[in-house]
């Protein structure tokens, strides 16, 4: 019995083993499912690539089909539009200074002038050095930029030769070179380019030359031309952890879009083959030379084509079912670039108000996000560069009197408002600003600003001129239905 029981004893734990081992391996399949090497992975990638050699690698080639993507994909050029026209709006961001004084109250003098003498900087041929762009139109060109290469290098210049003793030279990404690796005598690193000291900031930047005489814009070796990083602004939106240069934001769904050009003309060159409804002729006579047919194909007319036999080819084409299959794929690529189906492909017929409403807001977001950072890492870099440089050469005056250089950090208050949108519902939207005013959730000036994206001061100024004419002509403005009446005092403004 003891033999037995042994025995007995053995198998059992013999058996709990197995079992064990056999959960164990059945909750390692289910866990590492996503890792298996079957035939069916054998062009998954198993090893995690570093986004330095991603870039090292593959920068060029994907920056290369971008841009050949935005020349000849229409809805990768609509997505550009949908950029320029979203984070910069028609006009660009505008600037909107709040200077104050010791004690809090608005230095509406110096606000003004700054904003006066900056707004003069920004027009046509003084913001940029060839002197071609406005700052709204080299805005809206970043964007673009952005959006096909996924960064903006843009070089600060200073010089009597430029209207305000400063320029900014917009420079094409290609000019740094990606495939730069070098280990400087000085310690510093070369990473694409860009000269990094021991902690990865940036101390200057090496740009390829550019021989715009020979054909084709040659861009040359890596003899280039170094200039240090605080002449730099340098934007793109980083996506990883150590990433140095940026990547076209269209990248997920380049390979898509191609595919879905090759077929639409591959559609298209079919369906005006079907449209011409050609056939074929068979010579019966085994002809080795035959004589070629031609003839016209005319009502209540029937030819004679000898030996031969006609055979007919009318291809069935276009077919119903291409729009369902392109409307996928532009789902698809829609995603990709964070942008809603309806507004990629400019079709509205599927959508309700209710879908159109919640890809409106979630595409809006974007948007913001993408506005916000175009201003931290573009428009408020170009602005203090700008004021540094005025202030220097005594540009901004009040009353012919230059502004105070000793507190430079003071004139940096500002703030630049890129484009509004308006609510999908315009009476709910006012209902709810006229109920979060009146309960302290939200003020005037902050409803103003969401709405309108225009300058409080500005639009109170407006009013102000505006009930000083109409009280001149005697007008007695209409008070719309279900608003509150102004107090007498209001209205005695009005009267003659």
């Amino acid at each position: 019995m003891k033999l037995l029981d042994f025995i007995s004893t053995l198998g059992n734990k013999w058996w709990r083993g197995e079992r064990h081992q056999q959960a164990t391996s059945i909750q390692i399949r289910v866990l590492s499912q996503a890792a298996a090497s079957s035939r069916l992975e054998d062009s998954w990638s198993s090893f995690p690539v570093n986004v330095d050699a991603h870039i090292y690698q593959e920068w060029t080639t994907l920056v290369a089909r971008s841009r050949e993507g935005v020349e000849n994909y229409d809805h990768l050029k609509k997505y550009v539009q949908l950029v320029r026209d979203n984070v910069a709006g028609p006009s660009g961001f505008k600037l909107d200074a709040e200077i104050r004084y010791p004690d809090g109250e608005l230095d509406k003098l110096t606000s003004d002038a700054i904003e006066k003498s900056y707004e003069t900087f920004s027009r046509k041929g003084n913001f940029d050095t060839t002197g071609m762009l406005s700052r709204a139109d080299a805005e809206r060109m970043m964007l673009s930029t952005w959006a096909a290469d996924g960064e903006v290098i843009c070089i600060v210049r200073y010089g009597s030769q430029f209207p305000h003793g400063i320029a900014f030279q917009f420079v094409d990404p290609m000019r740094l070179d990606p495939t730069n690796y070098q280990k400087l005598t000085n310690g510093n690193v070369i990473r694409h380019g860009i000269e990094m000291d021991e902690d990865n900031r940036p101390v200057a930047y090496h740009f390829k030359e550019q021989n715009e005489q020979q054909f084709g814009y040659i861009i040359g070796g890596r003899s280039g031309i170094r200039v240090p990083a605080n002449q730099i602004i340098h934007w793109f939106l980083p996506e990883k952890v150590g990433q140095k240069r940026g990547l076209p934001p269209a990248r997920t769904a380049l390979w898509r879009m191609r595919m879905i050009a090759g077929f639409e003309d591959a559609a298209i060159t079919n369906a005006r083959i079907g449209a011409s409804k050609t056939g074929l002729m068979k010579n019966l006579d085994a002809d080795p030379h035959p004589e070629p047919i031609q003839f016209d194909v005319k009502p209540g007319v029937i030819q004679d084509i000898g030996n031969r036999e006609l055979i007919p080819f009318t291809p069935q084409f276009p077919e119903s079912t291409i729009e369902i299959f392109l409307r996928t794929l532009l789902r698809s690529s829609g995603a990709g670039l964070n942008v809603s189906y309806h507004n990629l492909a400019n079709d509205l017929t599927s959508v309700n108000f209710s879908s159109i409403r919640q890809g409106a807001l979630d595409e809006r977001e974007v948007w913001k996000g993408l506005q916000h950072s175009f201003r931290e890492g573009v428009v408020v870099p170009m602005y203090e560069k700008w004021l540094a440089c005025a202030l220097l050469n005594e540009v901004i005056k009040i009353n012919g009197r230059p502004l105070n250089f000793a507190n430079p950090e003071k004139y940096k208050s500002v703030s630049f408002k890129g484009r509004s949108w308006p609510w999908i519902d315009p009476a709910a939207e006012q209902a709810a600003n006229e109920r979060a005013v009146a309960q302290g959730f939200k003020s005037r000036s902050e409803v103003i600003r969401e709405t309108s994206n225009r300058d409080p001061g500005d639009v109170w100024s407006e009013m102000e001129k505006e009930n000083i004419e109409l009280k001149k002509r005697g007008i007695v403005p209409l008070i719309p239905s279900g608003s509150v009446p102004p107090s007498n005092e209001n209205l005695a403004t009005y009267e003659s």
